[in-house]
């Protein structure tokens, strides 16, 4: 949870006899500390003596003390005191904390307070497989309870007698084994009675009332169980019931206004490069108007009214573009299901530029609430779209979403768009039947559906001949003949060919990190990491021209734009913010001009992902998001890059600083390498 500009306040977690609630606290995106708050009000109260990067703290059964898991830094977050995560203990008093074991996670009290179960990783046939572990408190005395190849979770019940457990996103329930007995658990397992309590997702599953209930969540509705009803106690009459997953349970939505301003703006002077028509419907010495959020007038200076009142603000000399649109964006929304107040990979997107990005890979957790928070007005980002967790076939436990009908297809569409999709992305099932499955499922539920080919042309084709939305990273083929050329058209789907990371040699990202000086440019230093962008630049790859593939895979994606298909900028999230531009740059080098490619950056997403009537371009009625340039992009697509001021629906910031311009004073306030103490 969080209390907007003051801070954070996450994982909270009752004491079992309800009149405490621990939780961490942060503030300002440093670092966290284990806090504790008297149910019935008062000041919270500061547990351990030092600060760090804590979660999911839990009392145990008498109160006394706090079981936590210490965590990275996620690459957002201040990496002071993110070392060695693991399990500790703290007693509740306060003081410093103590090291359970390292490398586990989600630690909880056994029923008797002497032992503590965790999650643990174990290498198993080259694979990862989550256990159900416990240990004393001192990290001693191991014991295993439960493996599973794609269980992703265990929860036991503060009884001790079941253990919830979390596989293909459904929550299940087994009694758990006594003493040293360890478990394999499955669905479908036959050595323990096991119920799936489910019906589809289950979040955040827990446990109340001392194990009699348990609790899930998916998207904003909170589903509970009697844990009497999961086993029957005595055999079934044939014919009888099992137990049905409960259809229905109580909303936690709660609706909260947009943050939108009010006043009236008008830019005047600038070329506009409006993307209204094909040829970049170009005014120069123009004016836009915009009231509130929205654009009312574009035109030229002589023929369009600026409204009395007005805030007139001179953007002479300068170049007027819309914002950038990122079909194709990956980059962390959060880190452990925080989301930072100041993102600086969302915010080096923006100051360079994006106003929308649409990510088909992201855990859902947080990708969704960093969403809502932006448009809340609690944190500055672009527009944030997602698919969450990809609809994946490969077995890898955290995100493997089985399919072996219509209706699985429909339970994982539906928990995502419960969740917060619009879209959802078709990855990796092995069967042509099971993503077509995936299809239907999204068409069903009137949802977007984006897929991968994973560098098969074979798999490519299909998906693109089964009614994808769009097909994402490029076909593996160095030339398009008349047969790819003829039939991709004709199916509607669109492309994203992700330039940055071409298949069938080194890909653009490599090519412009060797051709630029990436960690010399003003706004990525002001908003990057200082070391990471170094790190990250500093030693290039070199290679003869003709080994780099971006500006091939380019060609051969405009060849299909010229035959209709919707081909979009897809920046991979491979340098925050950069990445867009090098995406437009490398369709240039491949054959566009700077209007098509600023066209595949601008209002062709726009269109793709079904957002044309709201952004793209600069038109009346749609939502004020813009670029100023300090030079013309349309006269070399490398000046792309050179941005003065983003307007972010009708809010204008300086993008060296992305402090609020012209049309406030809101201040971005300092990154966590820029603040002094911690």
């Amino acid at each position: 949870m969080t209390s907007g500009g003051e801070g954070f306040e996450l994982f909270p977690s009752w004491s079992r006899d309800g009149r405490q609630v621990v939780f961490v606290g942060w503030t300002d995106d440093k670092l966290g500390q284990i806090r504790t708050v008297s149910a019935s009000g008062g000041r919270p109260r500061d547990v351990t003596s030092q600060p760090g990067h804590y979660a999911r703290p839990r009392f145990s059964p008498d109160g006394a003390m706090i079981v936590l898991e210490r965590t990275g830094d996620g690459g957002l977050t201040n990496p002071a005191w993110a070392q060695d995560p693991g399990v500790y203990r703290v007693a509740t008093a306060g003081g410093g904390i103590e090291r359970i074991a390292r490398g586990t996670a989600s630690p909880q009290f056994a029923a008797d307070g002497k032992r503590v179960f965790m999650l643990a990783e174990e290498e198993k046939d080259g694979r990862s497989e989550r256990q159900l572990i416990s240990t004393d408190l001192s990290g001693q005395a191991r014991r295993v309870h439960a493996t599973g190849e794609l269980a992703t979770d265990y929860v036991v019940s503060p009884s001790g007698e079941f253990v919830a457990f979390r596989q293909n996103y459904a929550a299940h329930v087994v009694p758990l084994m006594p003493g040293n007995q360890s478990v394999a658990l499955a669905p479908d397992a036959k050595a323990l009675p096991i119920t799936r309590v489910s019906a589809g997702g289950a979040d955040y599953i827990h446990w109340s009332k001392g194990g009699e209930r348990l609790h899930w969540s998916l998207g904003p509705t909170l589903y509970t169980v009697e844990t009497a009803s999961l086993f029957p106690s005595a055999p079934r009459v044939e014919g009888a019931p099992a137990f049905v997953p409960p259809s229905s349970g109580v909303s936690l939505a709660m609706e909260v206004p947009a943050a939108k301003p009010t006043g009236t703006v008008a830019l005047t002077g600038a070329r506009l490069v409006t993307m209204a028509s094909t040829d970049g419907g170009i005014v120069d010495d123009g004016v836009i108007v915009i009231r509130g959020d929205r654009i009312v007038a574009v035109g030229p200076r002589g023929s369009t009214q600026i409204p009395a009142g007005a805030t007139v603000i001179d953007a002479g000399g300068k170049t007027i573009i819309p914002g950038l649109v990122d079909a194709h964006a990956h980059g962390p929304a959060g880190t452990d299901e925080l989301v930072p107040q100041r993102n600086w990979s969302m915010l080096q997107n923006l100051a360079l530029g994006t106003t929308t990005l649409h990510d088909p890979s992201n855990r859902s957790s947080e990708i969704f609430a960093a969403s809502e928070m932006q448009r809340a007005g609690l944190i500055l980002a672009p527009r944030i779209f997602s698919t969450g967790e990809i609809v994946y076939g490969a077995k890898a436990a955290d995100v493997y979403a089985q399919i072996d009908s219509l209706d699985d297809a429909l339970a994982h569409v539906r928990r995502l768009k419960a969740q917060g999709a619009r879209s959802v992305k078709n990855y990796n099932q092995p069967r042509r039947d099971q993503r077509q499955q995936v299809v239907e499922a999204a068409r069903r539920e009137n949802m977007q559906v984006v897929a991968e080919g994973g560098s098969l042309f074979g798999m490519d084709m299909n998906l693109v001949a089964d009614g994808n939305s769009t097909l994402e990273h490029n076909i593996p083929l160095e030339t398009f003949y008349e047969d790819v050329l003829q039939f991709f058209p004709a199916t509607k789907t669109n492309y994203t060919p992700t330039l940055v990371v071409s298949y069938g040699g080194l890909a653009g990202d490599p090519y412009w990190r060797q051709a630029t000086d990436v960690y010399a440019h003003p706004l990525l230093k002001a908003h990057t990491p200082p070391e990471r962008l170094l790190a990250d630049n500093a030693r290039r790859i070199k290679a003869p021209e003709s080994n780099f593939v971006d500006d091939d895979n380019a060609r051969e994606a405009a060849k299909l734009a010229s035959r209709g298909v919707l081909v979009s900028i897809g920046a991979h999230g491979q340098q925050a913010g950069i990445g867009a531009h090098w995406e437009l740059w490398s369709f240039v080098r491949g054959g566009m001009t700077p209007v098509e490619a600023l066209r595949a950056g601008t209002i062709v997403p726009a269109q793709s992902l079904g957002m044309a009537a709201d952004i793209g371009s600069l038109e009346p009625g749609k939502l004020a998001d813009l670029v100023v340039l300090d030079a013309d992009p349309t006269a070399d697509i490398r000046n792309s890059d050179k941005v003065r001021q983003v307007m972010l629906g009708g809010r204008l910031y300086d993008a060296a600083t992305l402090d609020e311009v012209a049309t406030g004073n809101t201040e971005r306030g300092a990154y966590w390498w820029e603040a002094k103490g911690q």
